[in-house]
C-alpha cells in the first residue's frame, strides 16, 4: 500500500515468527557522482540522531527493548542504488511488556530519519569524520579478501559501464571528495526524492502499524527505477593477469549471459547454474576439485540483475592452464546436452528446497516483494516451485548455448 505516492508499506504477515523484522529501503539512480556520499549516509543512519547522538546512544537504547537489533547495508541492482535501515525485534506476543515493543522500535526509526544529528545543515563535523574513517577501514578489510579482489577485477574488465565495477562501498577516491555538507545534502535528497519500501515480516497488529507510518512525514515523489542492466556481448574477450605476493592464485571468468530477472528462462538458468557450479554434486565441484584435484576452492554464479555469469576457482599458480581448459569442457558439455535425468532431477530438488526454506528467512520474504512490486511478476512459491518443475533439458542446453566467454581473470600468487 502506499504511504504517500511514491513510499510504499509492504506488511508481510507470518505468525511462526518470534521476532519482528523491519526494512526501510531508499533506492535511486546509480551515479557514480554520489555513491559515495551514499555510502556515508547508511554509515551516520546507524550511528548519529539528536536522540542518540553516537552509536553506544543507540545500542543503549535497542538493548532496552529485549535486544533488538539495528543496522544498515548498501547495494546496488542494476541502474538502482539501494540503501537499507535493517532492524529486528522480539514480537510482542513474547514479550513481557504492557507496551508494543514494535512501536517503540518504529519510534527509533522516525528519529533516525527526521532528526539527524546535524549542525547548520551538515552532518555533525566530528562524528561524521569519525564514520567516514570507519568506511575507509572497511575498504582496506575487504581488500585483504583476494576473492574479493579478484571480483571487482572482473567486474572491470567485463563492464562497460564504471557504476557496474563499483564496490558496495565505493572507492577511497571518490569518499575523500565528500564531507559532512555534501553528504547531509544527499540524505535530505534521499529522503525527498527517492522512492521507499518499508517491510514489515512477522506477528504484528496491522492497524497500529499503518497509523504510526501515516504520522511519518513523508512527502509525495515519483522516480522511474531500471533494477536491470543490459550490455551487448562483444567477441572481444578480455584477458588479464596481475601478480600479487599471496601463498594462493585465484582465477575468475566472465561470461555474457543475456537473461534478466523476470524473463521466462530464468528458471532455467538456475538448473544451469546448479548443474555447473552451484552445488557440491556440480560438474565443476566433481570433476575439476574433486577428480583432479585442481582447484581448492570452485563454483559459479549469476547476477540476474546484470547478466554476469561468473565462474571462480582458488588454484595453484602451476595449475592454471589446466584448471582453465577442464572448466571450459564443463560448459562445453552442457552445450552439448552431457547431462543426466538423474543429474536434472537432483538439481530441481536441491533448488526446490531452498525456496522452501527461504520461506523461513524474512529478508528473502522482503527481497521477493520488492522485486513482485517493481517487475509486476508471480514469484509466489508455488509459481517459483512450478517453474522450476516445468524445467526441460531442451532448455537448459539452450540457456548453455547462449551464454559466450568475456573475459578472463588470474590474480597471481608465489605458489
Amino acid at each position: 500500500m502506499e504511504i504517500v505516492k511514491g513510499v510504499n508499506l509492504h506488511l508481510i504477515k507470518n505468525e511462526s515468527l518470534k521476532t519482528v523484522q523491519v526494512k526501510c529501503r531508499f533506492s535511486g539512480y546509480l551515479d557514480r557522482k554520489n555513491v559515495a556520499r551514499r555510502v556515508l549516509v547508511a554509515q551516520m543512519l546507524e550511528t548519529a540522531s539528536k536522540a542518540y547522538p553516537t552509536n553506544r546512544h543507540l545500542r543503549k537504547k535497542l538493548a532496552s527493548l529485549y535486544g533488538a537489533s539495528l543496522s544498515t547495508n548498501v547495494m546496488t541492482k542494476g541502474y538502482t542504488h539501494c540503501v537499507d535501515i535493517d532492524a529486528s525485534v522480539i514480537s510482542d506476543a513474547y514479550s513481557f511488556e504492557s507496551h508494543s515493543l514494535l512501536e517503540e522500535l518504529l519510534d527509533v526509526f522516525k528519529e533516525i530519519l527526521f532528526n539527524p544529528l546535524i549542525t547548520t545543515e551538515q552532518y555533525q563535523p566530528s562524528s561524521f569524520e569519525l564514520e567516514k574513517q570507519n568506511v575507509m577501514a572497511a575498504i582496506d578489510t575487504e581488500n585483504e579478501d583476494l576473492f574479493y579482489v579478484a571480483d571487482q577485477e572482473l567486474k572491470r574488465q567485463f563492464f562497460g559501464d564504471d557504476c557496474q565495477a563499483l564496490s558496495t562501498l565505493t572507492t577511497k577516491e571518490l569518499l575523500e571528495k565528500e564531507n559532512s555538507f555534501t553528504t547531509y545534502q544527499e540524505f535530505q535528497r534521499m529522503l525527498q526524492h527517492d522512492q521507499i519500501d518499508i517491510f514489515i515480516v512477522g506477528d504484528f497488529d496491522d492497524y497500529e502499524v499503518i497509523k504510526i507510518f501515516h504520522q511519518f512525514p513523508f512527502k509525495e515523489r515519483h522516480l522511474d527505477l531500471t533494477l536491470l542492466y543490459k550490455q551487448d556481448y562483444t567477441n572481444v574477450i578480455s584477458e588479464y593477469l596481475e601478480q600479487k605476493e599471496s601463498k594462493q592464485s585465484i582465477l575468475k571468468i566472465g561470461y555474457h549471459l543475456p537473461f534478466s530477472y523476470g524473463d521466462k528462462e530464468m528458471a532455467s538458468v538456475a538448473v544451469y547454474n546448479a548443474l555447473l557450479g552451484e552445488l557440491p554434486t556440480s560438474k565443476l565441484f566433481v570433476n575439476v576439485r574433486e577428480k583432479k584435484g585442481l582447484a581448492y576452492a570452485i563454483g559459479s554464479h549469476y547476477d540476474s540483475f546484470s547478466q554476469l555469469f561468473t565462474i571462480y576457482a582458488g588454484i595453484q599458480k602451476a595449475n592454471k592452464t589446466l584448471a582453465l581448459r577442464l572448466i571450459l569442457k564443463q560448459t562445453k558439455e552442457l552445450r552439448l546436452g552431457k547431462m543426466t535425468k538423474d543429474e536434472i532431477e537432483q538439481a530441481k530438488i536441491v533448488l526446490k528446497n531452498q525456496l522452501l526454506a527461504a520461506q523461513d528467512y524474512p529478508k528473502q520474504s522482503i527481497e521477493l516483494a520488492y522485486h513482485r512490486h517493481y517487475f509486476n511478476r508471480d514469484n509466489s512459491l508455488d509459481n517459483l516451485l512450478t517453474e522450476i518443475d516445468n524445467v526441460s533439458k531442451e532448455s537448459i542446453i539452450a540457456v548453455a548455448k547462449r551464454m559466450k566467454l568475456q573475459a578472463i581473470y588470474t590474480l597471481e600468487g608465489s605458489a
